[in-house]
């Protein structure tokens, strides 16, 4: 990724590919802290529902998850029409003021409905900025750029349950949680936005109708290999967010102190980065076959989680095997959802992310089954093994040059 010269041209002789080094690096920085918004609330159910008097899971997890899930779906299409960066910035300043307002609310209900509007705003992120980098980067540096930013989306997951639970120990409320995350995205607004990193592409944006994208979306979503996919891709953050959020709890029952949970967390981020070399083993080796080895690697990190619940070093380990299973699984199911919609794939990516973030809704819920840790690691083992078969099906409804 080449370096432009510090003064951009002017928007009538804007290059081909105006992205630059700096543009990547701050939307994958920005990726992080946007993400982070999720799953902050596994480590703040607790605090929540004590400050706030009540059972805070609805409230501050699931109702930012279908938000979510849902903004994927309208996001997209809107930027298709009306620019990458205009409403990237709608969706950022909608994003900054919802957080704010989140550390100032009264009531459980009041967050709720708070975190659904934070997490609509926070779901303008994702669809844009990798439709942008596949727009304003060459052909030969998007995989790197897209594979640096589905990294990012990974990494959130255990920086966010960091961050929130380093913040909520060190100034003892929850709402200095949301003040520090409205900070941190004040400080990318700035870096994006004010700066020329993020460069309008006027042939980006389509003359098309809106409701021919959502009919786009809809006939990705009609196609049977399709719904065999999303119930595989489902399970992929529905297992994540549930096992952390079951995790917290058991290890508080077997005597871990707040700071050495947060250690604990902090385990499975070097197995993040099996997300980097996908590409490289994709060259070799097919995609389905590696999302079906993911999806296997993960549900054995969780049997032996099960197994070993009572052992903290044995916990760590099945742990690393059950990230690394998910690291695998993110940036191969992504592939897969673009070869299924393709030449639709703006609109198979906006499936994609639905339904990998109502997967996530379910996660908390999924955590507070009347069940033992050990039980519902098991029970998430086996939903794994069946969204295997699912990817298995997939691949089989799927033409045989794309197997």
């Amino acid at each position: 990724m080449s370096q432009r010269p510090s003064q951009p041209p002017s928007p009538d002789h804007a290059p081909e590919y105006p992205a630059t080094t700096s543009t990547v690096v701050f939307l994958v920085a920005t990726a992080l802290v946007v993400l982070t918004q999720l799953y902050l609330a596994i480590p703040l159910i607790a605090p929540v529902g004590r400050g706030l008097g009540g059972d805070a899971t609805l409230a501050l997890s699931t109702a930012f998850s279908l938000c979510y899930a849902s903004g994927f779906l309208i996001w997209g299409p809107i930027s298709d029409r009306y620019g990458r960066k205009k409403i990237l910035l709608c969706g950022m300043t909608l994003l900054i003021l919802t957080t704010a307002c989140c550390a100032m609310a009264p009531n459980l209900p009041t967050l709720g409905v708070l975190r659904g509007l934070q997490g609509f705003s926070a779901a303008s992120f994702a669809p844009i900025a990798l439709a942008y980098l596949a727009e304003a980067l060459p052909i030969t540096h998007r995989p790197t750029a897209i594979g640096a930013m589905s990294t990012a989306f990974l990494v959130a997951g255990i920086v966010g349950q960091v961050f929130a639970a380093a913040i909520n120990l060190t100034f003892a409320t929850w709402r200095a949680v949301f003040l520090s995350s409205t900070i941190l995205l004040i400080l990318c607004f700035l870096s994006l936005f004010p700066t020329r990193r993020m460069v309008e592409i006027p042939h980006a944006t389509t003359a098309g109708s809106m409701r021919q994208s959502f009919v786009v979306v809809g006939q990705i979503v009609a196609k049977p290999r399709t719904q065999f996919l999303c119930l595989a891709h489902v399970t992929v953050l529905m297992s994540f967010v549930a096992m952390y959020s079951a995790l917290g709890p058991h290890l508080g029952s077997i005597g871990m102190s707040q700071s050495q949970l947060i250690w604990l967390r902090l385990a499975g981020l070097p197995s993040m980065c099996v997300s980097l070399v996908i590409g490289r083993i994709a060259a070799r080796i097919p995609i389905g076959t590696i999302a079906r080895a993911s999806f296997i690697v993960a549900a054995l990190g969780l049997l032996l989680e099960g197994l070993l619940s009572a052992t903290l070093w044995g916990i760590i380990v099945a742990s690393l095997v059950f990230v690394a299973g998910i690291a695998m699984a993110v940036p191969t199911m992504i592939t897969l959802f673009g070869q299924a919609s393709a030449p639709y794939r703006a609109g198979g990516m906006a499936v994609n992310g639905a339904v990998l973030f109502i997967g996530a809704s379910l996660g908390p819920l999924a955590a507070r089954l009347p069940v033992g840790f050990s039980t519902l690691m098991w029970a998430l083992a086996g939903v794994l093994l069946l969204a295997c078969g699912c990817v298995m099906v997939f691949q089989r409804l799927s033409p045989p040059d794309e197997r």
